[in-house]
């Protein structure tokens, strides 16, 4: 067994109207170095590395441990260094990120290289949602459904130049599970065809450059408005006007903000959201992203 040192990184997934279907990769990263051992050991710094278990419950451990068990193999000692720059439970994909970081182990471990359709399979285990696990494998804008047969069809794009992604993070989490459960199990004719026609315009919006169509194009009704009651000031913050913001949604199942906006507004808007967190009892902080087009990457 050689060292294998990799990336993964975070992503953002709905986009607004987008649920459940469109992912972003953005540049937070789970950076991973994996060498022989005399005995499994986890080590992880950075971002959250108080609260990542290092023993068997460690996320990572799990699923490449699963990935070996289904596979019939037997995995010799190693250990796992972990360098985490992505916020836990605060809606930028921190679980899919460690999910194909543990899949990734499994490959390096055992030099057994899967398929995408054998990956997805298994990490489907953990993770039945496509949105946020097809950008940690392949970066960039990705739109992806998955069949009742667990079969994920992916279309690969690229925004536009001339947005700034910009995410707020509040200092508080939620439960990606507590989040899900506020949502209906149904859903009117009027809020369907809402949604359908945001999310097609969201994707033509991103692709085209047409950023005066974001605005509209991140509005929804299916998960948004049920979650707001776990994030204190969300609707004031999905109904903010400041200049040089194209448009603004939950990040995943919150509680982070995401907006995209004229990059030299960013600073303002980033800063307004801050102010309306803080207005509802809450501290925030802001960051400048950028998109991140190489999804998972080894390093030589």
């Amino acid at each position: 067994m050689k060292t294998y040192r990799f990336r993964v990184p975070g992503s953002t997934s709905n986009l607004g109207a987008g649920f459940d279907s469109v992912g972003l990769a953005v540049n937070r990263h789970l950076h991973v170095s994996i060498e022989p051992a005399s005995e499994v050991m986890v080590t992880v710094r950075g971002c959250g590395a108080d609260s990542i278990p290092t023993g068997p419950d460690n996320l990572l451990l799990q699923v490449a441990r699963s990935v070996a068990k289904r596979r019939g193999r037997e995995l010799p000692p190693f250990r796992i260094v972990i360098e985490n720059e992505i916020p836990l439970s605060c809606g930028l994909g921190s679980s899919a990120t460690a999910i194909i970081a543990g899949i990734s182990c499994y490959e390096c471990i055992t030099e057994d290289r899967l398929t995408d359709d054998e990956i997805y399979r298994y990490a489907f285990q953990f993770e039945p949602h496509p949105d946020n696990l097809t950008p940690a494998l392949y970066g960039g804008l990705v739109s992806a459904a998955s069949s009742a047969d667990g079969k994920v069809f992916v279309a690969r794009l690229n925004v536009a130049a001339g947005a700034t992604p910009i995410v707020v993070i509040p200092e508080f989490t939620v439960s990606t599970e507590k989040a899900r459960k506020l949502l209906p199990q149904s859903y009117s004719r009027a809020d369907t065809v809402y949604n359908i026609q945001r999310a097609a315009l969201l994707i033509a919006a991103l692709t085209t450059g047409q950023w005066s169509l974001l605005g509209e194009a991140m509005r929804d009704r299916i998960h948004q408005p049920y979650r707001a009651s776990l994030i204190p000031g969300l609707t004031e913050i999905l109904d903010l006007n400041v200049p040089g913001l194209f448009g603004i949604a939950v990040s995943g199942a919150g509680p982070a903000v995401f907006a995209f906006g004229d990059p030299h507004r960013a600073q303002d808007i980033g800063s307004a959201i801050v102010d309306l967190f803080k207005k509802n009892g809450v501290r925030s902080v802001f960051h400048e992203l950028n998109i991140d087009s190489k999804g998972r990457s080894y390093v030589l």
